[in-house]
């Protein structure tokens, strides 16, 4: 093999490495929204928001909410302060000082998330519903214990293949008070580059390979 040829390939062997390294994975806007509803049965609405919506057990109110956060370095966290709207966290919850015994109310909340589906073959939605358990405590607050479980979503194959991992944290309220319901994401979407990259090296190992077989036939 020539000097010329030898060089040619370990250009390619680089580039290959890069598109399997340091082109990792792109940073992600994850849009959507959530909803919500108490009772051991109830299913949380799976349609868009079109305004502000509470639902309210006891003295406990429940605020939906709208998100579209970016990750960094892989990683998002929705805890956007709670507000009228919610925006950028997962709805919240505001206590009156009604008396109310809470003790093992049932209540839960849908998150749809509508991105990251431009990456996503078929505008693919991804959707989660959290069970909590509300109890009340000492303080004459409130504590809500949710599935923390991570959930883990794949889509696509290839260019659109892509995976994140979601959970949501407990809270306690008192009150008077509001406090927004906050949960994480960990995504691994590839970069468009990194693909592009490996095909445009494989291709050219491809026309290499071609032309060394002519110069020896």
């Amino acid at each position: 093999m020539n000097i010329k040829m030898k060089s040619t390939m370990l250009g390619v062997a680089s580039a290959m490495a890069l598109a399997s390294g340091i082109a990792g994975a792109a940073e992600t806007t994850f849009s959507g929204f959530t909803d919500g509803c108490f009772g051991l049965a109830c299913v949380p609405p799976a349609t868009p928001i079109t305004a502000t919506q509470a639902i309210t057990f006891g003295g406990l109110t429940y605020n939906n909410s709208t998100f579209s956060v970016t990750t960094a370095a892989g990683f998002l966290s929705l805890g956007g302060s709670p507000g009228s709207p919610n925006v950028d966290n997962l709805g919240s919850f505001t206590l009156s000082g009604t008396p109310f015994v809470y003790n093992g109310a049932h209540m839960s909340i849908g998150v749809i998330f509508t991105a990251p589906s431009s990456v996503a073959p078929n505008n693919t939605v991804f959707s989660d519903t959290i069970i909590g358990t509300v109890f009340s405590i000492d303080n004459g607050g409130v504590f809500i214990d949710f599935d923390n479980n991570m959930k883990h979503y794949t889509f696509g194959s290839g260019p659109t293949a892509g995976q994140f991992d979601f959970w949501i944290n407990d809270l306690s309220v008192t009150a008077g008070r509001s406090v927004a319901v906050t949960g994480s994401i960990i995504s691994s979407i590839p970069e468009p580059d990194t693909y592009a990259m490996m095909l445009a090296g494989l291709g050219l190992m491809g026309f290499i390979a071609r032309r060394r077989k002519q110069s020896t036939a």
